[in-house]
């Protein structure tokens, strides 16, 4: 029998928590949808019959083997147990991540992350039709979101700033309550993310980059 070809380490672990909150974001403006009166009225206001126009992703494929050898190696070293400088990500290698790893699969052309001071942005477009509802058929949630990010005592918090579908504010009865919560939640109860969450000293949007640092080795 010829040898089984040795499957791909998965890097979407590492990068689920720094990514799900930008997930957990769409969740909430399609509920905020849902949950609104006059609902064909705001069906119209707040979605569009085409999808946003996102950035393209600007690397050529050698730099993408690069980038990835480079996330490898760090994702290796951090559940190996051994000493491992910190990751710093830039806008355009967390995008080049997202449209080049199978588990990202269906953010691809649905969103693009820009990381502005300490800050990161997401542009998400997403086709509402996957709602499962007629009425959303060609219709797209196209919106952004700011949202801080932090790491502390392995608890990750992505906290939203401001969010904006089809480039008006959501009304502050629901921001208010949406900057409540925590939308890493999800990601701290899974226990892969919380595992590799333990193995980090911290992780934060600083300088317009994303930079993960992991514990120092005893």
């Amino acid at each position: 029998m010829p040898d089984q070809p040795t499957p791909k380490p998965r890097r979407g672990c590492l990068f689920y928590g720094c990514l799900t909150g930008v997930v957990c974001l769409v969740a909430i403006l399609i509920a905020f949808l849902l949950g609104l009166h006059l609902f064909k009225k705001m069906l119209n206001e707040y979605t569009d019959t085409k999808p946003m126009l996102l950035p393209a992703v600007q690397m050529a494929p050698a730099q993408i083997e690069q980038l990835q050898r480079r996330v490898d190696a760090f994702r290796d070293a951090v559940r190996a147990g051994r000493p491992a400088p910190p990751l710093e990500l830039s806008s355009d290698e967390i995008n080049a991540l997202i449209a080049n790893e199978p588990d990202f699969r269906g953010l691809h052309n649905r969103l693009y992350v820009t990381l502005e001071g300490d800050k990161v942005k997401g542009q998400v477009s997403f086709p509402m039709g996957r709602v499962g509802l007629p009425l959303f058929h060609g219709r797209y949630l196209n919106g952004t979101g700011t949202l801080s990010v932090s790491l502390k005592d392995g608890l990750l918090r992505i906290i939203p700033q401001e969010i904006l579908v089809k480039g008006k504010p959501l009304p502050s009865v629901y921001m208010d309550r949406i900057q409540s919560e925590n939308l890493a939640t999800q990601a701290n109860d899974n226990p892969h993310s919380a595992e590799t969450f333990s193995q980090l000293q911290s992780i934060e949007i600083k300088d317009s980059k994303l930079i993960i640092v992991p514990k120092p080795k005893q």
